[in-house]
């Protein structure tokens, strides 16, 4: 297997905001056929699940902090690597470090006359890509444009004067994002000729399962629940991100509860991969009594807790690290 990929349906309120004009704060959100739909943007996803990751595993915590302004840009230093470093492995890096080498160089008017062992200082960047990447998350929902006005008259109170006024729009909705996790980049780093055992590699991945699966998001004094409602994926032996963009939600209005429209996702699932459909690599896991088709998914795709999900996939992580290190 070289890859894996989770795509996830979460519920959300107003979960990034954009810069705001005067008092007003606005979303952060795109325009589809005449639709607007707030987004959590890639960056802020990122940094949650970072945020999970030290919570958690207490990941880098015992280490200074690998980050660097020196050269006028905010990135890694030149001595962080992903050996000491979990945040530089799975999210990749760009760090510059200075070069110092010998040059000769010919003078103009006498080819002949050379000026050797003359010093210079070259800035030398190294990159990274990430592992681990990840999309924005998108509201399955279109916006109303629904704003909040308030003001802070508890405080104005206090203190005997006229409230700040402010508002704020908001968005009640349904939100996907899809992760993929290139499994042969994990641990491994060409700049610094820096390769992890296959025990450290597993275990960085299925730590960032963990972090999925009990997301958060603290904005505006409330605490966001982003763990999982509906996560299907798996491992397959190409890398794709092959559910991103296939997930869609409807209201079933006798039940008062969502569904997940499931033609989309069984097209993928037909796919093959060498003679194997793409059905065989992939299970999906949901909260149960929150879905209307709940018993529809359990039946026709390979549905289970979110729980069980994330611990079956877990466990293909690990065997799927032996199998290499036994291949090696």
């Amino acid at each position: 297997m070289k890859g894996l990929t989770l795509t996830v349906i979460f519920d959300g309120f107003s979960l990034n905001y954009a810069e705001s004009i005067g008092n007003f704060s606005e979303l952060k959100k795109f325009t589809v056929k005449g639709n607007s739909y707030s987004y959590l943007s890639r960056q802020a996803l990122r940094y949650e699940i970072y945020k999970k990751l030290v919570d958690i595993y207490n990941i880098d915590a015992d280490k200074d902090i690998p980050l660097s302004k020196e050269k006028e840009v905010i990135q890694f230093k030149s001595d962080a690597n992903i050996k000491d470093y979990v945040e530089a492995d799975l999210f990749g890096y760009m760090k510059t470090e200075k070069k110092k080498g010998k040059s000769k160089s010919k003078d103009k008017e006498n080819s002949e006359e050379l000026e050797e062992g003359k010093q210079q200082n070259e800035n030398k960047t190294k990159k990274r890509p990430a592992p681990v990447r990840i999309s924005p998350a998108v509201s399955l929902l279109p916006m109303a444009f629904d704003v909040e006005f308030g003001t802070n008259l508890s405080f104005a109170e206090r203190v005997g004067t006229d409230p700040n006024i402010f508002q704020q729009e908001n968005h009640k909705s349904l939100y996907t994002y899809t992760i993929t996790i290139d499994l042969d980049k994990v641990g491994v780093d060409k700049n610094d000729d820096i390769e992890l055992d296959n025990s450290e590699k597993a275990e960085r991945v299925n730590m960032v399962l963990d972090a999925l699966m009990f997301l958060d998001r603290d904005i505006r004094g409330r605490r966001e629940n982003l763990s999982p409602l509906f996560v299907i994926g798996g491992l397959y032996p190409i890398k794709n991100p092959f559910f991103l963009g296939r997930i869609e939600v409807g209201y079933n209005r006798n039940q008062d509860r969502y569904s997940i429209n499931t033609e989309a996702i069984e097209s993928v699932l037909k796919l093959k991969i060498k003679d194997n459909l793409l059905k065989d690599y992939t299970s999906c896991g949901i909260i149960e009594g929150f879905w209307a088709n709940e018993d529809y998914i359990k039946q026709n795709l390979n549905g289970k807790t979110i729980s069980d999900f994330f611990e079956e996939l877990k466990s293909k992580v690990n065997q799927h690290y032996n199998d290499v290190k036994r291949e090696t």
